[in-house]
């Protein structure tokens, strides 16, 4: 039982660090999630050599994908942590509102950012991944 609980947990980490790394590798070295990597001294200047070009599908990877792939690994984690169903999906659906207000409190100016329909959209398709894949897993 710990062996599964250990590979699930491995498992919901891995989108929460493909989504870091397209922040390092892409985006704005201003953003919060650097001033951590500045306090520890930490260089990224090599990863960030990458390029994907200046597409569509690039600029969805580099400022869409990220989000959905926390979305994703945040309801990965929460079934890693709780059995019970019918709390499992209690908690996915407070995690998916809170996701979703988030975005829609950058558009109405209370939280800082960039409104961008595209990461609406995003959450709600990585959200229903994530309710699928959790629900499925219960069931085995």
């Amino acid at each position: 039982m710990a062996y599964k609980k250990c590979c699930n947990f491995i498992i919901a980490l891995l989108p929460l660090f493909f989504g870091g790394l397209i922040y390092i590798c892409f985006r704005s070295e201003n953003l919060l999630l650097f001033s951590w990597a500045r306090f520890f001294n930490i260089n990224f200047s090599l990863l960030r050599q990458v390029n994907i070009g200046d597409s569509i599908i690039s600029s969805y990877i580099i400022y869409n994908l990220p989000h959905g792939l926390w979305v994703l690994s945040g309801l990965l984690l929460l079934k890693t942590f709780i059995q019970n169903d019918f709390l499992l999906l209690f908690y996915s659906v407070i995690f998916i509102v809170m996701s979703v207000f988030y975005e829609i409190g950058q558009f109405y100016g209370i939280i800082r950012g960039t409104f961008d329909i595209l990461d609406l959209i995003t959450i709600v398709i990585f959200s229903s991944l994530g309710l699928v894949i959790s629900l499925k897993r219960s069931k085995t």
